[in-house]
């Protein structure tokens, strides 16, 4: 249907792409992706909100409800064969709104689940200004912030060809791969005595 589960901009040219085009059912399909990825920021916003009134870390809890759902949405596609993917595809709409709003900073390293544009953007500004520090300098180091963007790019396309590649040899490869994986980051947050909830310009410990 030519639109994405977590990719909203480009959700949002598809649906000035159809728009032009008269064609309501893509529409409407990007639409929901759109507003299912916002619901989950914002049911997350108001969780990190009440963990924040409780002084209380919120991380543990939103790995916990991720991996549940991914491992309800892993259960669902296998018992309900019949099932339409577009459902499968707005609730990883709804769990990469609640992924980014947890974990996402609108300062300091920026994550790329969400923000690759802007990604990319700084990965070549701040070559730029390493390049030119002679032109002009802040004093601010730039090559190495420029390398590490480079990296999450790189790590962004590479877990897209694993993520097809998983597929490829089992229908639930990606979302098992990525149950997994916050598993794996569940772990730690849970042995951790003290703050493990990512700041804005601070990394999670």
């Amino acid at each position: 249907m030519q639109s994405f589960a977590t990719v909203q901009s480009g959700n949002l040219i598809s649906i000035g792409y159809f728009l032009a085009e008269g064609d309501m059912t893509r529409i409407v399909a990007a639409a929901a992706s759109v507003l299912a990825f916002a619901l989950g920021a914002c049911v997350c916003s108001l969780f990190v909100l009440w963990s924040s009134r409780r002084r209380a870390k919120y991380s543990t809890s939103v790995l916990t409800f991720e991996i549940g759902m991914l491992g309800g949405l892993i259960a669902v596609f296998l018992l309900v064969p019949g099932l339409d993917p577009w459902w499968l595809a707005w609730a990883i709409s709804f769990l990469a709104g609640v992924q980014g709003n947890a974990f996402h900073r609108e300062a300091g390293m920026l994550y790329g689940n969400i923000a690759v544009t802007f990604v990319v953007q700084m990965t070549g500004s701040l070559l730029g200004r390493a390049i030119g520090h002679r032109i002009a300098s802040d004093g601010q180091p730039h090559l190495r912030p420029a390398g590490e963007y480079a990296l999450v790019l790189l790590a962004f396309a590479a877990a897209g060809g694993v993520g097809f590649w998983l597929d490829s040899l089992l229908s639930v490869g990606t979302l098992t791969a990525a149950s997994l994986l916050l598993l794996g980051l569940l772990l730690p947050s849970i042995r951790t005595h003290g703050p493990v909830d990512p700041e804005q310009n601070t990394p999670t410990p």
